[in-house]
């Protein structure tokens, strides 16, 4: 095998890896959306089709239309709040990170409590937005690894 072709051989390599990385970050997007839904009981909807920015890391927003009455919604005001988030996959591990905060959470795809820990983060983030208070402690962990 030539030089060049070792070369052409490790570049196809590469690529290969890059779109297994890239559709591996959709499908996990998709479980995520799914176990927010349950975890909140409620519709998490994806407004826009997410897109990747520099370096893989995929880019989404979720909203939640909330309401004064969640036993009759067609009643009160409504409200649809929005979650920007960020995705990364390192090795077999998937980085969310909730924006504006910055807030990383690694999670393991058949880790229930990695997503919990993700969602209630989330919730308390929501909630603390109409409270003016959060209920979760505020040392934040480092990701261990």
């Amino acid at each position: 095998m030539s030089k060049f072709e070792e070369l052409c051989q490790a570049y196809a390599a590469s690529k290969q890896a890059y779109r297994e990385s890239r559709q591996a970050c959709l499908e996990f997007t998709e479980i995520f959306i799914k176990q927010m839904s349950d975890y909140f009981e409620c519709p998490i909807e994806l407004p826009q089709k997410p897109w990747f920015g520099d370096k893989s890391v995929l880019y989404f927003d979720l909203t939640i239309d909330l309401c004064e009455n969640p036993a009759n919604p067609e009643t009160g005001d409504r409200e649809t709040v929005k979650i920007s988030l960020s995705l990364e996959k390192v090795i077999d591990n998937f980085i969310v990170t909730v924006w504006p905060l910055g807030r990383d959470f690694k999670i393991l795809i058949d880790e229930p409590k990695h997503f919990e820990e993700a969602f209630e983060y989330i919730f308390d983030y929501l909630k603390s937005g109409y409270t003016g208070r959060s209920e979760l402690a505020s040392q934040e962990d480092p990701l261990p690894f």
